[in-house]
């Protein structure tokens, strides 16, 4: 197992100025990793030439120096939208281009999140089965570019109410429903935290379904995305049940808070910090599935 940062790890600055997907790619790279999970949620908010016309020469790019760099893509998180509201041209059209973008990258699973419908203050009971249609769907699509989609775990309200997804039961069933060998879950340590949920539990729960991860720490709703043992995630429970599940997918971080406010100049050494805790975390994993950790 190797492990793995978004691209996001170098985007969002406290200033409102953005560093870009490159020049985060060339900054990992120098600091030692060697794989990267392609965040295009920031390409399209950020309005970069992924939402032109020219999109697929503006990955080429990323692609080109990402074999320069000796960089693969082990992930991708696609772009997020609320597909039971009623789907929306433009919105689809995004997720294609992550489809195909993700393949052009190599990456073997692209993380989704779900959505919530609510009506009337509450979560409709329609949300399961619009979500089992529309992943079984977009499995398909995935399938025509041999790209796999993994299913986020959620946290938080939206519109008042919990989002659908929070609990690993209900992230299990839609997957179950689905029912495509190419439909699988991605869990988010820092959201099961945040909502106090048995982690453990949760993981082993999901078992042969987890095929992605996104790994970051938090203190609470207003302080995630954080390096993990600066939080209050319990990632010995963590790395336990993805031991006890043989967890073979990609250990990735995601820690767009990290850095937000860190100078400039000190985000090599913060980088390879970041580096050293992931590679602990992963030789723990490893010994706990070997037996041999205290």
């Amino acid at each position: 197992m190797n492990l793995c940062t978004s691209t996001n790890i170098l985007y969002e600055r406290a200033d409102g100025s953005r560093i870009s997907a490159e020049e985060s790619m060339r900054l990992c790279a120098a600091a030692g990793y060697r794989e990267l999970d392609f965040c295009f949620v920031d390409q399209i908010f950020g309005k970069t030439d992924f939402t032109g016309p020219q999109w697929r020469g503006y990955l080429a790019r990323h692609r080109d120096l990402a074999g320069e760099l000796g960089i693969t893509f082990s992930q991708s998180h696609a772009g997020i939208y609320d597909f039971t509201a009623g789907e929306d041209p433009w919105q689809e059209e995004l997720m294609d281009r992550c489809l195909e973008g993700s393949a052009m990258l190599g990456v073997p699973w692209m993380v989704v999140h779900p959505a919530t419908l609510v009506t009337d203050g509450a979560v409709d009971p329609r949300t399961m089965a619009l979500n089992a249609d529309y992943f079984r769907r977009l499995s398909d699509r995935a399938g025509r570019w041999g790209v796999g989609v993994a299913i986020e775990n959620m946290w938080g309200r939206t519109k008042g109410v919990p989002r659908f997804a929070i609990r690993a039961e209900e992230l299990a069933e839609l997957i179950d429903r689905v029912d495509a060998e190419n439909v699988g879950a991605c869990w988010d340590a820092e959201h099961g935290g945040i909502e106090g949920l048995d982690q453990g539990a949760a993981i082993r729960l999901l078992g042969p379904r987890l095929k992605a991860t996104h790994i970051s720490d938090q203190t609470a709703a207003d302080n995630i995305h954080i390096l993990p043992y600066t939080g209050f995630t319990d990632w010995d429970e963590v790395l336990l049940a993805l031991a006890a599940v043989d967890y073979q997918g990609a250990f990735a971080y995601e820690l767009q808070h990290y850095l937000l406010r860190m100078p400039l100049e000190l985000a090599p050494g913060a980088l390879a910090l970041s580096r050293s805790v992931g590679e602990y975390m992963i030789r723990r994993l490893e010994a706990f599935r070997a037996g041999q950790a205290e």
